[in-house]
């Protein structure tokens, strides 16, 4: 028997929340910029191609027909929290004694509180609800044959119910998908990111500190952010200081990918020509240094042959404590590499003073921000922001 009360699980928002963030992760790890429009793998391999049609229907109306987009992204992840105990088809309590598997809340609260608001969040804007317009609200379950006049999206929505309630297909990579065609659309519709012309040495940096320490909506990323605008200073100092003639600045690996699986034993790292690294640089996001910080990292350069390696945080924790100071020593003394640890900005704010022209930084990092898949929209966004002054 289905339940005729609207009562929503308490737990609800932290499920739908908890499932939104694992594909927009899955999404974000399809994306590729310049390979928009391609179907990738897992998602060819996984799902039909009436359902991938059905999907790529509703990413092309996302912006005309929002409120059908948002029903669909509301039903897809509501399914993919249920799975085969709820047919999301029945949208609505009062309709939802016509199945053996009632949701037992309706659908549009869920829409309107919890997803719209996390669409917001990631900067996908549009309906502030799936149920926006009244000829979604009929007390009838999404069926093929629903005759209300939904408008252009009509074919690709109904389908889409269809293909996950009738023919078993994976909600999960069906919402990660759709995430990703709208994740395509965000960065090609971005704004150019401006590059401000400076030189001065305590502009750059706070510029730089403003940049990491906001207070993103979405924290993931914002520690890609130092680590992107040291890469960048380094790019100018290796054209000017006689210490790194002949090396060669390797490009950033993922930020995803684990130093196990690249073999790199830095954040950044600077390479002789036969490939052996000769520098490099472990970066921290708001993590005080501490001797196990040491330790990890004398693990990752026992063996090479390194000249330095440089263990730095954001945090202002960064001055080395003496049991610091002593593991540090022991490093040099042991492994023949001088071991560096420091803030972020007190090194920044050095490595600047080298150069003789600081500002050529900017353009570097602003490249970096435009290219790089760890960085999303709001990252950018911000960093305008703060450039005009507008926050």
């Amino acid at each position: 028997m289905a339940k005729k009360a609207d009562s929503r699980p308490a737990n609800l928002d932290e499920l739908i929340i908890k499932e939104l963030d694992l594909a927009y992760n899955k999404a974000e790890s399809y994306f590729t910029p310049g390979k928009e429009n391609e179907i990738p793998q897992e998602i060819s391999s996984n799902l039909s191609q009436d359902f991938i049609d059905a999907l790529d229907g509703i990413a092309k109306l996302c912006e005309k027909a929002s409120t059908g987009y948002l029903n669909v992204i509301t039903g897809l992840t509501i399914k993919a929290v249920y799975g085969d105990t709820v047919d999301v088809r029945y949208h609505q309590v009062q309709i939802q004694n016509q199945t053996d598997k009632p949701a037992g809340f309706n659908f549009r609260g869920v829409s309107e509180h919890i997803i719209f608001h996390w669409m917001e969040n990631h900067e996908f804007h549009g309906a502030k609800s799936g149920w926006q317009t009244r000829t979604f609200e009929r007390p009838k379950p999404y069926f093929l044959n629903y005759e209300e006049n939904i408008g252009a999206i009509k074919v690709p929505f109904l389908s889409t119910y269809d293909q996950i309630e009738t023919h078993n297909q994976n909600a999960k990579l069906g919402l990660a998908f759709l995430l990703l065609r709208r994740i395509e659309l965000r960065e090609r519709t971005k704004i150019k990111l401006a590059i401000p012309r400076l030189q001065d040495v305590l502009q750059i940096t706070n510029l730089f500190k403003s940049h990491f320490f906001y207070s993103y909506k979405d924290s993931k990323g914002a520690s890609r952010l130092p680590v992107i605008a040291l890469h960048a200073i380094y790019k100018v100092l290796m054209q000017e200081l006689v210490r790194y003639d002949g090396k060669i600045l390797k490009d950033l690996e993922s930020h995803s990918a684990a130093d196990s699986q690249t073999g790199s034993i830095g954040d950044i790292e600077i390479a002789n020509k036969d490939g052996s690294i000769f520098e490099a640089v472990e970066v921290k996001h708001m993590i005080p240094i501490s001797k196990e910080l040491v330790d990890i990292a004398k693990q990752k350069i026992r063996g090479c042959q390194a000249d330095r390696y440089y263990i730095l945080t954001t945090h202002n924790l960064h001055d080395p404590s003496d049991e610091v100071i002593t593991e540090v020593e022991n490093v040099k003394r042991l492994l023949g590499c001088q071991m560096i640890v420091n803030g972020v900005i007190p090194s920044i704010k050095y490595y600047l003073r080298l150069l003789t022209n600081p500002g050529a930084v900017l353009p570097n990092y602003v490249q970096e921000l435009a290219t790089d898949k760890a960085i999303s929209f709001e990252h950018r966004d911000v960093w305008n922001k703060i450039v005009t002054g507008s926050i």
